[in-house]
């Protein structure tokens, strides 16, 4: 901070509006990612547990729990920072090992109840299908 005002950069209360804005940033962005995490649980990877009839349904019931009163938790936060600080254990831990818990189901859950693309069909999603675009253009002989 010493070094910005020295060098007419940026006075204290700026170097600390930027450090509350990069805060609340980095919280906003994995309240997201986390809000999103709840209703694909939910929405996709509940729904396929129970259609299949196996796979971690209790646990994975008592993760949008867990993610709820975490993110109640950020929002309650009393400064940017504590709420940065609990948003990265959200991020880096908490979602790491729920993704772990949907990772599970994913092995277990057979692939025509499964209503998510795994990571087969978006890294080769050109091999899975079968009939090929009215307008696109052949470049070789066949």
């Amino acid at each position: 901070v010493d070094l910005f005002q020295k060098m007419k950069v940026l006075t204290k209360e700026e170097c600390e509006s930027r450090q509350h804005i990069l805060h609340d940033h980095y919280t906003g962005t994995v309240d997201i990612e986390a809000k999103c995490l709840v209703d694909m649980i939910n929405q996709h990877i509940i729904p396929s547990v129970k259609a299949a009839g196996v796979g971690p349904l209790s646990d994975l019931e008592a993760s949008v729990g867990t993610l709820k009163a975490a993110i109640a938790e950020i929002h309650a936060a009393e400064d940017s920072y504590k709420a940065a600080q609990l948003a990265r254990v959200l991020r880096l831990e908490t979602m790491v090992d729920i993704r772990a818990i949907c990772d599970a189901a994913e092995e277990v859950v057979p692939a025509n109840l499964w209503t998510l693309a795994t990571y087969k069909e978006l890294l080769f999603l050109d091999s899975h299908t079968s009939v090929a675009p009215e307008n696109e253009t052949t470049f070789y002989d066949e």
